[in-house]
Parts: structure tokens; sequence; C-alpha cells
């Protein structure tokens, strides 16, 4: 089934059993309109080691602090003469070399937070007071008036894609997709269903109105139906986030239009036995992520797709007496596609000038975000942030 179908059964539904007129028009002028590029986030839940992630190997202070945690100058993969990435990483050279990997340094924001909640919250809405209730993400979705423009893969819609006007999807697995609305919209959606045609002053409309209805009904099939000709370009490892970034390639091959994918990978709080469980976490992300680029490749997608990767927080710069680190500040994000200007952005933090014991940041993570909606989805940055504005960094080519 291709995207235009999809939007229009879905969308029209959802819309006309909320009983919003205005909604529905903008919803129809999206499903009639092409997308273009595609975002898809990676969240590094619990606080990712940006030092140990993009290692300072030429810094001195770096090793005094961390005497056992350290990864080795000579075990790192050399970026620079000065920084490099934990060998774990070694699955991302390939996208390195041929410079579709940015990586962004010192990142964070002004008066910074070390709860995991409270940080997270600020990430998702973008607002480094914490005063929003909607997501960044869901932000774009008003702005669109598109219900599917967006998905979570999770049990659980995050504060990122929250929106005032839409709900979300959040998808446990494609093989299990089907549409499902809640008690009061499906028996305003029932009672549609019934009214008769008379008494409507467009009778054409109205019966096109039934029958996109109608056909909502057997939407799941034929979603499934079009996900079932896919076939994987790549050799996906075996983890929950690879087959969920294989779930997003596989979407993106049945041009559903979604245009924001959202996917999370946890355990990077590491308090304790850091160096058994971070490279196992990098090892985790950097395969699935390479093995996901492959196969967009494969399916001729690999031009449309941006990813974008972020922890809540970096670590602190000394190593704690559990062989782990402690929550820190600023940390690392990275950017990762056809459509990206490879290599370090951003100013790395001071290692002699902390704030507090931790790096401070040089970059605003608005910033980062800022470019992708301007500079990747057209979107002016200026309708997601208000009247504040970020200068690009230069991490997307022009």
């Amino acid at each position: 089934m291709k995207r235009r179908d999809f939007l229009k059964t879905s969308f029209v539904t959802l819309a006309a059993s909320a009983g919003m007129p205005g909604f529905l028009e903008r919803t129809a002028r999206a499903a009639g309109s092409e997308r273009g590029k595609i975002l898809v986030v990676l969240q590094l839940s619990g606080g990712n080691d940006g030092l140990n992630t993009l290692v300072p190997y030429s810094n001195g202070a770096y090793y005094a602090a961390r005497p056992v945690i350290a990864v080795s100058k000579k075990e790192v993969l050399p970026l620079s003469g000065d920084f490099g990435f934990h060998p774990a990483l070694k699955p991302w050279m390939g996208l390195w070399d041929s410079g579709e990997l940015a990586v962004v340094q010192g990142v964070g924001y002004p008066n910074p937070n070390r709860s995991h909640f409270e940080s997270m919250a600020i990430w998702h809405s973008a607002d480094p007071l914490a005063r929003e209730t909607e997501g960044w993400i869901g932000k774009l979705a008003d702005r669109w008036g598109d219900p599917f423009c967006a998905t979570n893969f999770g049990s659980t819609t995050p504060l990122a894609l929250r929106s005032s006007e839409v709900i979300l999807p959040s998808i446990d697995s494609v093989d299990r997709f089907q549409l499902k609305l809640e008690p009061k919209l499906d028996a305003a959606y029932r009672e549609l269903l019934a009214q008769p045609v008379e008494g409507y002053s467009d009778k054409g409309k109205t019966e096109l109105l039934r029958k996109n209805l109608v056909q909502t009904l057997g939407n799941t099939a034929r979603v499934q139906k079009s996900l079932a000709k896919y076939k994987a370009g790549a050799a996906y490892p075996k983890s929950g986030f690879a087959s969920n970034l294989r779930d997003v390639a596989r979407l993106i091959a049945a041009d559903v239009g979604l245009r924001v994918y959202y996917v999370s990978l946890g355990g990077f709080d590491t308090h304790a036995g850091q160096p058994e469980d971070h490279p196992k976490l990098l090892e985790t992300l950097s395969s699935a992520v390479s093995a996901f680029r492959s196969d967009l490749t494969a399916q001729g997608r690999a031009d449309d797709v941006l990813m974008l990767g972020f922890s809540e927080f970096g670590r602190r710069l000394t190593e704690n007496a559990s062989a782990g680190t402690d929550h820190g500040k600023a940390g690392v994000m990275f950017a990762i596609g056809k459509g990206v200007k490879g290599g370090l952005h951003g100013a790395a933090p001071d290692l002699e000038k902390l704030d507090d014991g931790d790096p401070r940041f040089t970059t605003d993570f608005r910033g980062v975000y800022s470019e992708a909606l301007d500079g990747w989805l057209g979107v002016p940055s200026r309708e997601v942030f208000g009247k504040e504005s970020f200068a690009a960094l230069g991490y997307l080519l022009r």
C-alpha cells in the first residue's frame, strides 16, 4: 500500500471521529503532498559517557582522572590527532571514512541538571526551564496537523512526541501493528458510519468520507501486506534495538509516510563496572546503526534519512570507586547520513576548567535540533523554539 492510501484512510478516519473539521482539512492537505526527508532520533537513555565514546586520547587530564576506566591510546580508533572512538565503535569507521558521520562535542544546556527525569524532560521539550508540556517532535506534529507524521518504538510515548493537537503512536512491533481508537473515539466512529447520507450539504464529499472510513477497517491488513514484501538488505545483529531499527527500515521501505521515527537504547547509567558494560552498549549501538544504513542503501532510501543521536547528559570526568562514572553535564551527539558533513563539530570541553567536576557544555543542544529542522526537515526552527534562534553548527551539507 502506498503512503497516500495509508494517510487518506487513517488520517481522515481519526479526524472525522474526533469531529475536528480544521484538523481534517490539514491532514487531507498533508496526505496529498509529497513528504521528502526522514529523521530518525536515537535516544541513549541513562547518560552516555561521552569521554569514553569520543576519547580525548592526547589529553593527560583524561588519563589522570580515569586510571581504571580510561580507553588506552593503543585501543583508540583515531579520528584526529586528539580524539578517537572507543574500539567498540569500529562498525562506524566506514561511515566516518565516507564522510557520513558527524560528532558534536560538548553538548548540553544552561544550568544543567543531573537528574535523569529532569534532564530528559529538558531534552524532550527543548526547554531548559522545563516549563513546556509539549515535546519538540510533538510541535512538529501540531504544525503538520498529522497524527502519523511520527512514531515511537516502545510501549510508552515519550514527552518528545507529546502534542497538544494529535496523539502520536507508539509501536511495540510492526508485526503486531494495528490501529486502535480510544473507546470514546471508537463510539463516534461507529456513529458516523451509521449516519445516512441525506441531510449533508455535499453528498459527494460525504460518500467519499464514508468510503474512506469503511476502508480503514481493513487498513491493518493492507499495511501488513505491504510490509511483507520487504526483504532486508543487511544482516542485523540480535538485539531489541537492532530489531527496532529493522522495523524502521521496513516502514521506510513500505513508504507509509512517517517523517520522524524515535528509537531508544537503555543501560547507559554506568555507575559501576563501566569497562564491562559500556563497550557492549556501544557495540550494540554501532552494529545496529551500521546494518540499518546498509539496509537503507539496499532499499534505495539512504539519501532520504538523517539519524540524530543524544543522551540526557554526559558523565563526570573523574571515575568513581566502583569503576564507573557518575552523572555529569556535557556530552556528545552524533548525526549520520548522506546529507551530513562528516567530522568533529563544536568545541571540545576544556578538561582543565570544569564545572563542579564536570566538563562544561560548549554547544546548546537546541542548536543541533535547529539545524535538523531548518536544514533537513525544512521546518523553520522558530516555529518550534519560539523567538530564540541558534546558529547552525554546519554538520549538514548545504
